[in-house]
């Protein structure tokens, strides 16, 4: 009975040799892998992931007031964030190994830029003038100008400037940045005027009891209207910029064209009409 108790105990021990446990893993305090900031933008969807390392694998928590829209949520910082700043919070992961991993995170929300100025205005030729173009955001924009400007205007640090050497009309693009997006983009309208000048002749002459016909003519832009005060002759008036008629007395008739635009100072030309008498034999 005892050398079969032996033999039985023998046997136990050599087949408990056979099945040992597998060594468990080995346990890993916890890191903070991901970035210590991130930027969102005010209004706009945005998400941020944080990881860790660690075994077993860590869980991460979050403390520090968020801005509004902005919650964390399963290692995930994300929203549409209500307002802009600079947001310092702290990431804890752990998972029972100690120490702990503290992360000082900062996250900062942004404004989209936005174009707040006129999206035209007016120079006139010859004349200095300057606009100021604005823009909201969070940081503060930078503004850049595309597209064809009059010789004598530049666009620099914000401010359209310069004389202008020519007249008309300008299309151009400004796009304001900041890093968030979208980037505010105008269509803007550079119009150059031109103060109108009376380029015709200043007298002209009709002969009494025939047609004549004489065309007042004037630059500037926008184009100018022209107007006639004085005595004209009987059968003579001025339309359209156009003096003509049929004379109906001689003499010498001093009038007035004024040719305006809205630029200022308008034209102004003093102007003599002749009427000729035809010869006749008495």
């Amino acid at each position: 009975v005892l050398l079969s108790g032996l033999f039985a105990l023998l046997t136990l021990g050599l087949s408990g040799c056979g099945n040992s446990a597998a060594p468990a893993a080995p346990r890993q305090a916890p890191a903070i892998a991901s970035a210590n900031s991130t930027t969102f933008a005010e209004g706009m969807a945005g998400s941020f992931t944080v990881t860790a390392t660690g075994s077993p694998a860590p869980s991460i928590t979050e403390s520090g007031a968020l801005p509004g829209g902005v919650t964390f949520t399963a290692g995930i910082l994300s929203g549409t964030p209500t307002v802009l700043g600079t947001f310092p919070i702290t990431f804890t992961a752990s998972n029972g190994v100690s120490p702990n991993a503290v992360q000082s995170f900062t996250l900062t929300v942004n404004q989209a830029p936005v174009i707040t100025s006129a999206s035209s205005t007016t120079f006139t030729e010859g004349v200095a003038g300057s606009f100021t173009v604005t823009a909201t955001g969070s940081p503060a924009p930078s503004i850049t100008e595309s597209g064809a400007l009059p010789g004598g205007v530049t666009f620099n640090a914000g401010i359209l400037s310069g004389t202008p050497t020519a007249s008309g009309t300008f299309p151009i693009t400004f796009t304001a940045s900041n890093g968030a997006l979208p980037n505010a983009v105008q269509n803007f309208t550079l119009t150059v005027d031109q103060a109108p000048a009376i380029t015709s002749a200043s007298s002209t002459t009709f002969t009494e009891g025939a047609a004549a016909s004489f065309t007042v003519t004037a630059t500037g832009f926008p184009t100018p209207s022209i107007t006639e005060s004085g005595a004209l002759p009987g059968g003579v008036t001025f339309n359209a910029g156009i003096l003509s008629g049929t004379p109906s007395a001689s003499g010498t008739f001093p009038i007035t064209f004024t040719a305006s635009n809205g630029v200022l100072p308008n034209a102004v030309q003093s102007f003599t009409l002749t009427v000729n008498q035809a010869p006749v034999i008495t």
